[in-house]
């Protein structure tokens, strides 16, 4: 039996992925109110900030927002296919007319991995509104490297995300936990300030407190659990 199910979970509650993340984010509710409404607008935009301060996050939950009218791509995944996107939109009837579609949103995430061609094909479509908004991603407008005709597009309209703080590490935390005690407000404070503000990192140390204290039988974590993660990360950083 794994360690979540003796605490009466059917899947881990820290898991990190992007589907878990966005399900259980916090703090994120002004941004994407914001990103709506440039998307409505059809203007174009750009998401930046440190290394897991949200911001695939974010646009995952824009895309599960607007559902069919949003297409999410990562960029650290491989080519960004333009025209391929544009050819799944578009329904069989406009095909047989030779018609685009219209107003697709498109959300890049890692928006330094696009190629000048796949940047061509952006403007392109966004000018002609077969693409009717773009939102970006990365850790910031200047570093993302976009073509200067993207980057005019964007203008002023870049939302700056600031690294997980404290209070809304607890608040995860909770909201991933529901009604167990297994972690106490002070334990996760000090799990985050171990954690340097990785929320990746802070995910695992919240794991691994939380198995370490299922293993000893204990009801919730205990400075003695922490203490051992703190030995471990000081033996992992002498190793390392």
């Amino acid at each position: 039996m794994e360690w979540f199910e003796e605490l009466g979970f059917d899947s881990n509650p820290f898991d990190a992925s992007l589907e878990a993340s966005a399900k259980y984010a916090v703090g994120l509710e002004g941004p994407l109110e914001e990103l709506e409404y440039y998307v409505d607008s059809g203007s174009a935009g750009f998401v930046e900030g440190p290394l897991g301060s949200g911001k695939s996050v974010l646009l995952r939950k824009l895309a599960d927002k607007l559902g069919g009218r949003a297409v999410y791509f990562d960029c650290s995944h491989g080519e960004l296919d333009v025209r391929s996107i544009i050819r799944k939109k578009t329904s069989l009837l406009d095909r047989l007319f030779g018609k685009n579609p219209r107003g697709i949103v498109l959300l890049i995430d890692n928006a330094a991995g696009l190629s000048p061609v796949a940047m061509g094909m952006l403007k392109y479509h966004y000018d002609n509104n077969h693409i009717g908004t773009v939102v970006f991603a990365g850790s910031s407008l200047k570093s993302a490297g976009l073509s200067p005709a993207l980057a005019d597009r964007i203008g002023s309209r870049v939302f700056r995300l600031s690294a997980l703080n404290e209070s809304d590490a607890v608040l995860m935390v909770k909201h991933r936990l529901g009604s167990s005690a297994i972690l106490g407000d002070g334990a996760i404070r000090k799990l985050y300030k171990m954690s340097g503000k990785d929320p990746r990192k802070f995910l695992q140390l919240c794991e691994d407190a939380c198995k370490a204290a299922v293993d000893s039988k204990s009801d919730a974590v205990g400075n003695e659990h922490i203490l051992s993660l703190k030995m471990k990360n000081s033996v992992g950083d002498l190793n390392g």
